[in-house]
């Protein structure tokens, strides 16, 4: 497969490469020829970032049909990267690219109102990745996944080993972007392996519909405060009433830091289920703010489930609907601040009375 690079069509260091990003992504769709297993065509050309390139504008623009198979690929992290200069998304997929792999590649916004990628599917917009790449800078959002009411896919999104760095007026990656359409529910499939997520402020992850989310091991710390006194979250899930089979989150062998009094590791409204696996957030537990903290918080949630966790601050259920199938478990977590049940844990509501079955197995605080 032939390699094609910026300069190939313009791009000259110091000087912004707009133009020759664009002529270069016409070339890939130029290029596109038939996959023999499918009616999807593929690209047969290969982009190398070697350098340092500025923009101003999107350079992955809208285009008919479907395309499938591009990789990208830079020769390091900030040795090869994508500055965002302009108020636009640097990649706009609407509806076409499936398949898309990103390697060894930095992308930074001098732009508060920039965002990463636009990705608006009715079927297409799945099967991305990206393996040791970094995100600096201020932008509005990193990911935003969107579509209208018969969207679908926007799915199988994998992260290996990257930077989540800068900071997010939403999130880095805002899933549900029209929680109107109910169908955005179907945004599902994200995976993150062994990536360090330590950024200045916002969410990283925020799901306005459901999702199915996988978090396996990496160091999050959440380092700033919002510029606007809001609270950054790693998990945020703000709204209620989804399909049962997209409302799971699983996170194992996480660190997380909380260095301020406006963090939180997730809140969350979901019925479905969440489980926090050998992960600890008790960094920051020696500061004065950890003991009040609300570390995770839960409205009206089905299954709650902590194993081998260390945890800092407190934990809030508010409960103002019935689930027969709600269920909170702790099976052998330690705490650093509160380490008694009426410390430790905040229900309230009006359901608060009929408290969800809460569970204290082998506590290593002696919670019964």
């Amino acid at each position: 497969m032939p390699t094609i690079r910026p300069e190939d069509f313009g791009a000259v260091p110091g000087k912004d490469a707009t133009e020759a990003f664009r002529k270069m992504f016409a070339a890939v769709d130029k290029g596109l020829r038939r996959d023999a297993g499918g009616g999807v065509p593929v690209a047969t050309a290969e982009i190398l970032l070697s350098g340092s390139y500025s923009v101003s504008g999107s350079v992955m623009r809208p285009a008919p049909g479907r395309a499938q198979g591009l990789t990208i690929r830079g020769t390091g992290k900030r040795a090869s990267e994508i500055v965002m200069t302009g108020p636009a998304p640097l990649l706009v997929n609407q509806d076409r690219w499936m398949g898309v792999r990103w390697y060894d590649c930095s992308f930074r916004s001098t732009n508060q109102k920039a965002s990463y990628l636009y990705s608006s599917s009715t079927g297409a917009c799945q099967d991305w990745g990206w393996t040791n790449c970094e995100w600096r800078g201020r932008w509005q959002y990193g990911i935003g996944l969107d579509g209208p009411e018969n969207s679908n896919t926007n799915s199988e999104m994998r992260f290996t080993g990257c930077h989540i760095n800068g900071g997010y007026d939403k999130a880095f990656l805002w899933s549900g972007m029209t929680p109107a359409h109910a169908q955005q529910d179907q945004f599902l499939n994200h995976w993150f392996s062994d990536c360090k997520v330590e950024y200045d402020h916002g969410d990283f992850l925020r799901f306005d519909k459901g999702g199915f989310i996988r978090v396996e091991g990496g160091s999050f710390i959440i380092k700033g405060r919002r510029p606007d006194g809001g609270v950054s979250r790693f998990f945020h899930f703000p709204t209620a009433g989804h399909y049962d089979s997209v409302q799971h989150l699983t996170v194992r062998a996480v660190r997380f830091e909380l260095r301020n009094a406006e963090s939180q590791v997730i809140r969350s409204q979901w019925a479905g289920h969440v489980v926090f696996d050998a992960c600890s957030d008790t960094a920051m537990g020696f500061q004065k703010h950890s003991a009040g903290l609300v570390a995770h918080e839960y409205t009206n949630p089905g299954v709650v489930v902590y194993r081998h966790c260390d945890l800092v601050g407190k934990h809030a259920y508010h409960l103002t609907a019935a689930n027969p199938r709600r269920r909170v478990v702790y099976d052998a977590c330690t705490r650093k601040n509160n380490r008694t049940a009426a410390s430790f844990l905040v229900i309230d509501g009006s359901g608060a009375s009929a408290a969800p079955p809460i569970t204290h197995t082998n506590d290593a605080d002696g919670i019964t």
